[in-house]
């Protein structure tokens, strides 16, 4: 088996397809008894530098600064360095001007490197598209000329590149993964705190076959709780619960989209409403309440996911299931847009203020 370093720019909670095609691959490799290690970029300041996930080793190297979906990690190279000396195959996923550095020292230790081509810059479109292509044409270039294989999906985009043409010889087609997934993921987002019944969820989710649970929120020293121990002791060593902990606002919707269903199993009336919900439908993801006042009404609103017993384990799981294998219309995911949108809000409150 072995040793083999995935390096990308961005990886999750980062939503992209050469995210997705990281994931899968890396996760695939795993399961083949390959020790896989991921090195990417610390694009937020709330990502940990290292962090094990899977059995895979994740880690990233710090943003100075970024220039539209490029970056800029002043020590890529240093890390780069440490990373290849301990592997023994390094896959770069281009575009990346930083895959130099593993072309380098992959050369310099007497590494396999593989490249894998998903897309290219060209020199057509807007001024800072044509000046973008310039600056790393050369770069780009001299890294797939470092390259032992070139992965390309089809033969028929190899045709065209402004790349590929020059390393034929160098190159493999593989189409890129498609998974349908048999796990579903359930998701929690909210203060990871004994109230919100997230020890009912955890215990309904690990009797559920198939079914993922990632909690999404923040855990540590949150004002007014002092239950996480417990909860901890039955996410630990739980493989199916995810302790993803903080995240940015602006980040959720990435979670919203790969959750199967949000779960709100709150048990008692602090929960008032669970505005979640509502972020959740309109980025196409149902739901699972509590019955209570008020927590209850999203649901009620837009037909989006079922309402469970408060505290009820069995019935708790059993509209999980029922919600993970509901294809819901799309018109009612854009009536919940309709209700829940934004400007609807301002025009009650312009109305309201008036």
């Amino acid at each position: 088996m072995k040793k083999i370093l995935i390096s990308c720019t961005y990886y999750l909670p980062n939503i992209s397809g050469v995210t997705v095609y990281v994931d899968i691959l890396a996760k695939k490799l795993a399961q083949k008894g390959h020790k896989v290690s991921i090195l990417t970029c610390r694009y937020k300041n709330n990502l940990t530098k290292d962090k094990e996930i899977d059995g895979m080793k994740i880690h990233r190297s710090k943003k100075l600064f970024s220039v539209g979906k490029g970056v800029f990690m002043p020590m890529f190279w240093w890390n780069s360095l440490r990373h290849v000396r301990s592997n023994e195959i390094i896959i770069a996923n281009l575009p990346q001007l930083e895959s130099i550095w593993l072309g380098i020292w992959s050369k310099i230790f007497g590494k396999k490197f593989v490249i894998i081509h998903h897309c290219e810059f060209n020199f057509t479109g807007r001024l800072v598209n044509i000046l973008t292509s310039l600056v790393s044409y050369p770069i780009h270039l001299l890294t797939y000329a470092m390259a032992d294989k070139i992965v390309s999906y089809t033969k028929d985009y190899a045709d065209t590149s402004i790349f590929l043409k020059y390393f034929s010889k160098k190159i493999v087609y593989i189409l890129p993964p498609v998974v349908l997934g048999k796990e579903k993921i359930v998701g929690f987002v909210g203060r990871i705190a004994w109230e919100k019944g997230i020890d009912h969820l955890v215990e309904v989710v690990s009797k559920i076959d198939k079914v993922k649970l990632i909690l999404v929120g923040p855990y540590k020293q949150v004002v007014g709780d002092n239950s996480f121990s417990k909860l901890k002791k039955l996410i630990d060593g739980n493989k199916n619960v995810i302790l993803w902990g903080p995240v940015d606002h602006s980040d959720l919707v990435n979670f919203y989209k790969i959750f199967d269903c949000l779960v709100l199993p709150s048990t008692n009336n602090l929960e008032t409403f669970g505005i979640v919900q509502a972020e959740a439908m309109i980025s196409g993801c149902p739901v699972v309440a509590s019955d209570l006042p008020g927590v209850r009404m999203p649901i009620r609103m837009t037909g989006l996911g079922e309402i469970t017993k408060i505290g009820d384990g069995a019935d708790l799981a059993k509209k999980i299931k029922e919600v993970t294998k509901t294809k819901y219309d799309k018109n009612m995911f854009d009536k919940a847009r309709g209700i829940f949108g934004i400007e609807k809000f301002i025009e009650a409150w312009q109305k309201c203020i008036n």
